[in-house]
């Protein structure tokens, strides 16, 4: 795939990697509603500067995620969002990139069904170089919070080691796989919480709750932390979009 002249694609590190993401956030977004169709092969190709194959393969790779149906000599629509896969990896980072309020939601309701266990399982099974990383995370968020100049960037970075490796200090490799899964989400829901008013200040000394009871190898207290770190960040991501249903 290659193309001469610029076109409406952001930067991807592919160039198919940019057709299947121009396409998947218009769909997700509901540009292209459920039921649409997509412009031919011939008019996509043209608009987005690519060429017919370029589009072809994008399509594929969008089926293969649920989200349109290609159909002989009828087009390709959009499929309903129950038919898609939203564990899928792109389709949870376009939701997170377009601050999706009701997809927070969801990841937050997920995340207080998964975390604390994945805590209580961490206090009884962190090693020792898993500790360390927490404590570092720890140390980097409350210095980045502490700072004038603080970067929210880096905080979030810190924040986002902190609960990764927290889900692979449970032990449990399909927790960690679901850490992977929901890397991207999980990184722009950390993001939308550092910037709600007060989240920071609320949610620090939190997590410094969970690191002092898995250090310690109390499973009740690091689950009983966990579960209030991601209810205080529910509180402050709703009062930061109160319409967000």
């Amino acid at each position: 795939m290659s193309r001469s002249q610029s076109g409406p694609l952001g930067r991807h590190r592919t160039l198919h990697g940019q057709v299947v993401e121009w396409l998947g956030r218009r769909i997700v977004s509901g540009e292209l509603a459920n039921g649409s169709q997509l412009p031919n092969e011939a008019d996509l190709a043209a608009q987005l500067n690519v060429s017919r194959g370029g589009v072809r393969e994008a399509v594929k790779a969008l089926a293969a995620k649920g989200l349109v149906e290609p159909r002989p000599r009828l087009g390709t629509r959009v499929l309903p969002r129950e038919q898609w896969n939203l564990m899928d990896r792109e389709v949870i980072s376009w939701h997170g990139q377009l601050s999706d309020a009701a997809f927070l939601r969801d990841l937050l309701e997920l995340r207080l069904m998964v975390e604390p266990a994945a805590a209580q399982l961490a206090a009884e099974r962190a090693t020792d170089e898993q500790l360390a990383v927490l404590e570092n995370a720890c140390a980097r968020m409350a210095e980045e919070a502490g700072r004038v100049d603080a970067d929210s960037a880096a905080f979030v970075e810190a924040d986002l080691a902190f609960h990764l490796t927290l889900l692979r200090a449970s032990g449990n490799q399909l927790v960690e796989q679901l850490g992977r899964l929901l890397e991207a989400s999980l990184h722009h829901g950390l993001a939308a919480s550092s910037h709600a008013p007060g989240g920071v200040s609320a949610t620090l000394p939190l997590h410094q709750a969970v690191l002092v009871a898995v250090r310690a190898r109390r499973p009740t207290a690091a689950a009983r932390a966990m579960r209030k770190l991601i209810e205080t960040t529910t509180d402050a991501v709703r009062r930061m979009t109160p319409e967000g249903d």
